[in-house]
């Protein structure tokens, strides 16, 4: 006997009869071209359709749920389920599917297209700054998923190994006084502060080693300026810069046994107050999205989740200006 579920979505006459007052998710319907977006994640399949188990990850990290409690609220919230796509009658996805469903995206690899293609329909709509001067790059630590334990293996005879946790790729760093189990995720913004791109490492790995990739995860044009603070100044990095085409916006440090040149210092204030906007962007992330702590074990899901709260992120600050905009013509 077939016990599968049937998924179809069939509008009945309930979903006719119900009238839903505007929302802040309905601005995205003509924000965002989900027709291309919808083609982007074709490829990634399952029970239901991929775009309507997208905007349920979208629902998910913006109200910081878990894949239960999201499967939960789907089922009784009627904007959730009209922003999906879902139907009062039709079935609704559960935890599991949605689970499979993220493993099957951060496998295929879809969530820099995917942020990528966000950015351009806000460009379109002319929320977001395309082609800026300036583009801001910065890291955050995040912690592991796991509490670090030591545990001490002594089952072979005369060999004791030492491991602090299944997460094998999070690394120890010490931040001033603390010291921190996790990884690293260097983020890169616009003027105003939307993320361009985002490229994660493990904690202890220095900034001043991986400028090289966070450069080739950006789509810079030629000319901008890339401002970074001073964990990035080297000779080796100014060098990664030139050769990419992008100016050179890394802060000074202060040389060893001598004092900071005039212009440098003043070099530095004038990068200070324009990268501020990638500090106000990790304020965000961690205080509203979490991002503090990863939710998941390894470099792989928690780069795939850095990525999509960046695509929420990005998302959310496109409606808030949308709406600005809107108010302001009603205003004229």
């Amino acid at each position: 006997m077939n016990m599968r579920v049937k998924t179809e979505q069939r509008l009945g006459f309930a979903d006719l009869e119900v009238d839903l007052a505007d929302t802040e998710l309905s601005s995205l319907e003509s924000m965002i071209d989900w027709g291309c977006m919808a083609e982007l994640l074709a490829g990634v399949r399952g029970d239901y359709d991929p775009l309507s188990l997208f905007k349920m990850l979208l629902l998910q990290t913006w109200h910081d749920l878990s894949d239960e409690s999201i499967a939960q609220a789907l089922r009784r919230d009627l904007v959730f389920i009209r922003f999906c796509g879902f139907t009062l009658a039709g079935s609704k996805p559960d935890s599991s599917t949605l689970c499979r469903f993220r493993k099957r995206l951060v496998d295929a690899g879809l969530l820099e297209i995917l942020l990528r293609q966000i950015n351009h329909s806000l460009s379109a709509q002319g929320l977001k700054v395309a082609n800026g001067k300036y583009l801001s790059s910065d890291a955050t630590l995040i912690k592991s998923a796991r509490r670090p334990r030591r545990v001490l293996d002594c089952s072979q005879p005369g060999a004791l190994e030492v491991s602090y946790s299944d997460d094998h790729e999070a690394t120890w760093i010490q931040k001033g006084d603390q010291s921190i189990y996790g990884y690293s995720a260097s983020v890169t913004t616009d003027e105003a502060g939307l993320i361009e791109s985002v490229t994660t490492f493990p904690a202890n790995r220095s900034e001043m080693t991986r400028l090289n990739e966070v450069v080739d995860q950006l789509n810079a044009i030629p000319g901008q300026v890339l401002l970074y603070d001073k964990g990035a100044d080297s000779n080796n990095n100014r060098a990664v810069l030139k050769s990419k085409g992008l100016k050179d916006g890394i802060m000074r440090k202060k040389p060893k046994g001598q004092a900071m040149t005039h212009w440098n210092r003043i070099r530095n204030r004038l990068i200070s107050q324009r990268r501020f906007v990638v500090e106000r962007t990790f304020g965000t992330l961690k205080r509203t999205y979490g991002l503090h702590r990863a939710r998941y074990i390894g470099l792989v899901k928690t780069q795939a989740e850095v990525l999509m709260k960046s695509i929420a992120y990005n998302l959310k600050r496109g409606i808030n200006r949308f709406q600005s905009q809107s108010l302001q013509g009603q205003c004229a």
